[in-house]
């Protein structure tokens, strides 16, 4: 039992390796200790190559096996062929950097890999404990994420080094994983490499190839298996009859139990034309029964139209890059549901329609937000709500959440510069069900505009693909479809998992299209005056 603990407590430590010049081979010696006293597993190219090694390619592997490379910062470093060699090799497999500046230097001569990157000093004698400690917890950041982008580097370069060998790639469960783990990267960690990238799509191929022949295969025997049922019994009449029995089942759930739902609680309730053209900005509508405990469709919210500037500045704290360029957005009158899609609203898309049944990760249903759905499940539910009212349901463009969100605002917060205390559920919130799990829709104070939640509580998704930058981004409200990334998607708004600083109106994240997840929901949007 000690022995396993053992092992998983060696498994687990963080692995760094030491990249530094020869002259600064003291401090390296001594920051090595250091980390090693800390829990840290340290590699050094004194101590873990040994005799007759090939020395470059024992190298590679050190750094290869390391989740972070600790680069020792000084005039010599950044003049060693060797120390920029491995630099070079580390960047090329996507490693994390740590440079730590032991003695100062231009920031010219710093290598490009890690000039935009913060450094920890340690310039002064008296303070190195206090710096390694510095170090060290730094070197937890996602440190599980960071293990997972190691192993798999270490599986992909194998099977590369094996000529694409198919018995190494991955195979469900595992694959499941590896793609779960590609769409939660956080953000400031090391992209995955093309190999790795190659390594998980070539596994997926392989493994679509498996399933279809496999899927062959039982189609032939069920045919076979079939063809005795002919020759003994006539089963192709009966098979004709269960056929159109399907057909019939699905006609007589609609007639008797989907239509006379859809007549009595949504055909009464749609917006006429008139109405419709009468609405004016805050003013509320719902094209559906409303009953308590009931609640068939959301409620809607007006939103005005206006011109706003999409994105972050660039002193904003916290910002992320993918927030510019700010530009100008004018967006037409829209109406948006007040609330986050409720599981009281799901479970009549479930009931009654084509939606799947979304776990409540034990946070209740009800009036709490409907999580673990993805972009793919959200659209099916607006493209469910459109043919019943007939009426254009959508996800929202980016622009038009960030418009209903900022509310007028042109604050990190639309309720102002800083976070604050209760206003928003998350890590940090100052709130009651901070870092719990979800709250019920319209626990906290609306925005400008009416509405609730669009900071914190789920993740909202959106329609657009995913863009790294607004380059050439739409001005006009509409969803951004093409050049981007649109196998992943967009979601707004930050979570109760998450800092406070991802509650940012102008954050944006990605998501695989396909993502469940118990921080992502969403709302809809309705267009107006069709």
């Amino acid at each position: 039992m000690e022995d396993a603990v053992k092992a998983r407590s060696v498994e687990s430590r963080t692995r760094v390796f030491i990249s530094y010049s020869r002259k600064d081979m003291t401090f390296a010696d001594r920051l090595d200790a250091a980390l090693k006293a800390r829990g840290v597993e340290v590699f050094i190219d004194r101590q873990d190559i040994y005799a007759f090694d090939d020395w470059w390619k024992r190298i590679q592997a050190l750094i290869g096996g390391a989740d972070t490379i600790v680069f020792v910062l000084s005039p010599d470093a950044v003049n060693s062929d060797v120390a920029l060699k491995e630099i070079a090799y580390a960047a090329s497999l996507n490693k994390r950097f740590a440079p730590i500046v032991c003695r100062r230097v231009e920031d010219a001569a710093v290598p490009n890999a890690l000039r935009r990157l913060n450094y920890i000093f340690f310039d002064d004698p008296d303070g190195f404990n206090a710096d390694v400690d510095k170090l060290a917890e730094a070197l937890q950041t996602d440190i599980g994420w960071i293990r997972k982008h190691t192993e798999y580097g270490e599986r992909a370069r194998e099977w590369t080094g094996n000529s694409r060998a198919v018995g190494l790639l991955l195979h469900p469960p595992l694959l499941d994983q590896a793609e779960t783990w590609l769409a939660l990267r956080p953000k400031g960690a090391p992209a995955p490499t093309a190999e790795m990238e190659q390594y998980l799509a070539e596994s997926r191929r392989a493994d679509t190839e498996f399933r279809i022949a496999e899927a062959k295969i039982k189609r032939r025997w069920r045919f076979a298996r079939l063809a005795i049922l002919v020759l003994l019994i006539g089963i192709i009449v009966g098979l004709i009859g269960w056929i159109n029995q399907a057909t019939i089942a699905d006609e007589w759930r609609w007639y008797t139990f989907e239509r006379p739902f859809v007549a009595t609680n949504f055909w009464p309730y749609v917006l006429k034309a008139p109405v419709e053209q009468s609405l004016k900005p805050m003013d509320t509508f719902r094209e559906c029964a409303t009953e308590k405990g009931n609640d068939y469709c959301p409620q809607m919210m007006v939103i005005p139209a206006g011109s706003f500037t999409m994105g972050s500045p660039p002193d904003e704290r916290d910002r992320y890059n993918d927030e510019g360029p700010r530009h100008a957005v004018t967006i037409k009158q829209f109406a948006a549901s007040k609330f986050d899609v409720t599981f009281d609203e799901w479970a009549a898309c479930v009931k009654y329609g084509p939606c799947v049944k979304a776990d409540d990760h034990k946070f209740g249903y009800g009036l709490r937000p409907a999580i673990n759905v993805s972009w793919d499940d959200a659209h099916i539910y607006v493209a469910w709500l459109s043919s019943l009212t007939g009426k254009p349901y959508h996800l929202l463009s980016e622009s038009e959440w960030e418009y209903a969100a900022r509310a007028g605002s042109e604050s990190a917060y639309s309720w102002g510069p800083n976070v604050g205390k209760n206003h928003a559920n998350c890590i940090d919130c100052g709130s009651k069900w901070d870092g719990q799990g979800t709250a019920p829709v319209g626990s906290f104070p609306a925005n400008t505009f009416g509405l609730y939640d669009m900071e914190g509580n789920v993740w909202q998704w959106v329609e657009d693909c995913y863009h790294r930058t607004y380059d050439g981004a739409p001005s006009d409200g509409i969803p951004w479809l093409d050049s981007g990334d649109c196998s992943r998607r967009v979601v707004r708004g930050g979570s109760w998992y998450n800092l406070s600083k991802d509650l940012r109106v102008a954050n944006r994240v990605e998501y695989l299209s396909g993502s469940r997840f118990y921080t992502l929901g969403f709302r809809v949007g309705r267009t107006l005056g069709h």
